[in-house]
């Protein structure tokens, strides 16, 4: 069983999960990082340079330099869009199995409003902007909890595994023996070792059923329960609550081995 139980393979699960939020928060960071680049102006605010630029029929304009601030509202938005489909677009779609246009995903992480100013091009303004910045402040507050409810979740694993481990170990190291040709303390020192297991492993489940009733804040003010959050990360797996699955499991073996003890010690007395 050690190495290669469910919480094993659940913990790889956690590791992976946590690289994925780590990128997910990156490109959120870019993505804001380029919008704050992005000038906003209120619908009919002229520029000087742009009236300069209007009144002048004999100069040929040459075109900006790549990575230039695009001069006009609408392609101000053309630029933010753009610049979602390049940082946050592939993380936020990377689990679909369906094909999802860019307002639809623009919709999912930044609100619909947000999406339809965006995608119809209307003007770059100031509120569409802290609009906008709003809104990746809001998802970036939602990975910081994700991060940290992650971390609990990959320290319950270790915990767990390096209690299981030990457990497996003696009952490894226990199994030839013949119960047989253990004298009497022998035999009651098994019988409280299981029974000290049996405790610690009953505290754990307890412990566990307990984690899965808190909430987070990953999907707003409401919250979810820490359950929903967990399962989804072991969706993969054979198991929908691996850790439960196992402790559970080694549980009722310590619990058989315990009775087996015990008939050997009620024909001794």
């Amino acid at each position: 069983m050690t190495g290669s139980t469910a919480v094993h393979r659940a913990l790889e699960c956690v590791d992976e999960e946590r690289d994925a939020v780590r990128d997910r928060g990156t490109a959120f960071e870019t993505f804001a990082q380029r919008v704050r680049a992005v000038p906003a102006e209120q619908p009919g605010s002229v520029q000087p340079q742009q009236t300069a630029t209007a009144l002048s029929t004999t100069v040929t304009q040459a075109p900006p330099p790549q990575g230039s601030t695009p001069s006009t509202p609408i392609s101000r938005c053309v630029t933010v869009r753009e610049a979602f489909a390049e940082t946050v677009r592939p993380h936020s779609v990377a689990d679909l199995e369906a094909d999802e246009s860019l307002v639809e995903t623009v919709a999912a992480e930044l609100t619909e409003d947000i999406a339809v100013a965006l995608v119809a091009e209307s003007d770059w303004t100031p509120a569409l902007k802290s609009a906008v910045r709003e809104a990746i402040s809001t998802r970036q507050r939602e990975i910081e909890s994700l991060q940290e409810l992650l971390q609990r979740e990959c320290s319950a694993l270790e915990a767990a595994i390096e209690e299981i481990d030990e457990i497996v170990d003696w009952l490894r190291e226990t199994a030839d023996e013949s119960l047989l040709q253990c004298d009497f303390d022998a035999l009651q020192a098994k019988h409280e070792r299981l029974e000290e297991y049996r405790d610690r492993l009953e505290a754990r489940i307890d412990r566990r059923q307990a984690q899965f009733s808190e909430s987070t804040n990953r999907y707003g003010p409401g919250g979810t329960r820490y359950r929903s959050v967990v399962t989804s990360v072991y969706s993969d797996l054979s198991v929908r609550y691996p850790l439960l699955s196992t402790v559970t499991r080694l549980y009722g073996i310590c619990d058989g081995c315990q009775r087996s003890v015990r008939s050997q010690l009620t024909r001794r007395v």
